[in-house]
């Protein structure tokens, strides 16, 4: 019992650790996740996405940034949390709990730069197709498909655990 909450204290820290670092920072301070994401997300749409100092990365070709609001962090955050608390069953000491935590910041990093070019690629997508009969303007069209594809993001990934969980990628031997 100790060591699962000690784990979730830890995780809390981190995640404030990782919000308060995010709060400060700027795109260029970013680029080990708007980076692989723009790599990603033009290879999805053939766009090709170049560094802007102090703006983010920007397809010329598609006049698209993908800037600091969209680098995926509060995603990662959010996966890392859901996770560490998913995975808390499996934390029986403090060698597990690490185990733990490294896993679920790993799997929620690798999430966020997946599910963020999936969200990316919808965007740019929309961008080039309007939707005509809508009320909405663009702005709310693009955060109502942010927060739809997050969301599927966070189930998928929980069900990802899940499926993982009921033995299909047992962590502990059988006997």
């Amino acid at each position: 019992m100790k060591a699962k909450l000690s784990c979730l204290f830890l995780g809390l820290l981190v995640i404030w650790a990782m919000k308060r670092y995010y709060s400060g920072a700027n795109a260029d301070d970013l680029w080990w996740i708007l980076s692989p994401t723009a790599l990603l997300a033009g290879g999805l749409t053939g766009a090709s996405f170049h560094v802007e100092s102090g703006a983010g990365y920007l397809s010329r070709e598609r006049l698209f940034l993908i800037e600091k609001s969209c680098a995926g962090v509060n995603f990662m955050i959010a996966a890392f949390g859901m996770l560490t608390v998913v995975l808390r069953r499996r934390i029986t000491s403090s060698a597990s709990g690490a185990i733990v935590l490294g896993l679920s910041l790993l799997a929620g990093y690798s999430t966020a730069v997946i599910v963020n070019s999936g969200r990316i690629t919808i965007a740019m997508w929309l961008a080039d197709h309007p939707l005509a009969l809508s009320q909405l303007a663009p702005a709310q069209i693009h955060r109502l498909e942010g927060v739809s594809v997050y969301f599927a993001g966070l189930v998928l990934l929980y069900e990802l655990v899940l499926w993982a969980e009921r033995g299909t990628l047992s962590w502990r031997r059988r006997a």
